[in-house]
């Protein structure tokens, strides 16, 4: 009669290799679903503007690619059976290139908001929102949101900051009798912070998950320059984009995401970037929950 630790042994054996076959089987299934076009070439097409940390940007001492964004679509592409190539863009460029089918998929922290979606079809992996920030030189008065009404602010005039700050202008500044924002306008987010790093404007507005990294991270050069003011004026989510005629690549990329949530691949990532606070629950397509 076996012992009771022999029991035990054989009994968590069985349990890893049936998880292990588990995997597999999920990898192989969702690789059997890869549209054949992309399964022929071997290769998922990924477009990135690597301009914005923590989740895309070049390691300056490497120059290589890095950056949240990065480490999930290497892992997507992994599950998928694909080699992933990446193909550096300006973001305004990114949903141009879906449409044409000159990348199969956009991973720039690309936020899914109706305008976007009459092209795009985004499967939503984390939560944003447009945050505004300050220097202690510059803006030691401002306090809360409103303060910056009437004041020099630079945001980035192609992305959704500049939308949220126009919609907070009207529902806050306008609506409360206050002045406009006076906007400073460039064409790059980081740029924005130039603006305000060379005291050119008393606030600025980007990402909240951005702002937090480069100003938290231990190794940022940026770290503890800026003080946050409030909370973000905008919560979004953010996607992986893909053109609406590749909505089975869309469903499969989706599924591997979720594979990656259920397991814990998908947390450590993003805690490895310090960003817990943006995770979800699960994906979604176009800002709603997916119909399984």
């Amino acid at each position: 009669m076996p012992s009771t630790n022999s029991t035990l042994r054989l009994a968590f054996g069985f349990s890893i290799a049936t998880l292990l076959a588990c995997a597999s089987a999920q990898a192989q299934d969702l690789a059997a679903r890869v549209p054949a076009r992309i399964k022929e070439a071997g290769k998922l097409v990924v477009g990135t503007s690597p301009t914005y940390p923590p989740l895309e940007f070049k390691d300056p001492m490497t120059l290589k690619l890095t950056g949240l964004d990065i480490d999930l679509s290497e892992e997507i592409g992994k599950r998928l059976g694909l080699k992933v190539e990446w193909r550096e863009q300006s973001f305004d460029q990114l949903i141009n290139s879906l449409d044409t089918a000159r990348i199969d998929m956009g991973a720039s922290g690309m936020t899914d908001i109706p305008a976007r979606r009459e092209k795009t079809d985004f499967v939503d992996y984390f939560s944003t929102g447009t945050q505004l920030f300050t220097m202690p030189a510059v803006g030691a008065d401002l306090k809360k949101v409103e303060d910056v009404c009437g004041k020099p602010v630079s945001v980035n005039r192609n992305g959704i900051f500049y939308i949220r700050m126009q919609d907070f202008n009207q529902k806050t500044c306008v609506a409360k009798g206050l002045p406009e924002v006076k906007y400073v306008l460039v064409d790059k987010t980081a740029d924005a912070r130039v603006q305000l790093l060379q005291g050119r404007v008393v606030a600025a507005a980007m990402g909240v998950d951005a702002i937090r990294y480069l100003n938290e991270q231990k190794d940022s050069p940026d770290r503890g320059k800026f003080t946050l003011i409030g909370e973000p004026v905008a919560i979004d989510y953010a996607g992986f984009g893909f053109a609406k005629s590749n909505s089975a690549l869309r469903d499969v990329v989706a599924d591997a995401v979720d594979a990656m949530i259920k397991d814990g691949t998908y947390g450590k990532i993003f805690d490895k970037w310090e960003m817990p606070y943006a995770t979800v629950k699960a994906t979604m397509i176009n800002a709603e929950p997916r119909r399984k």
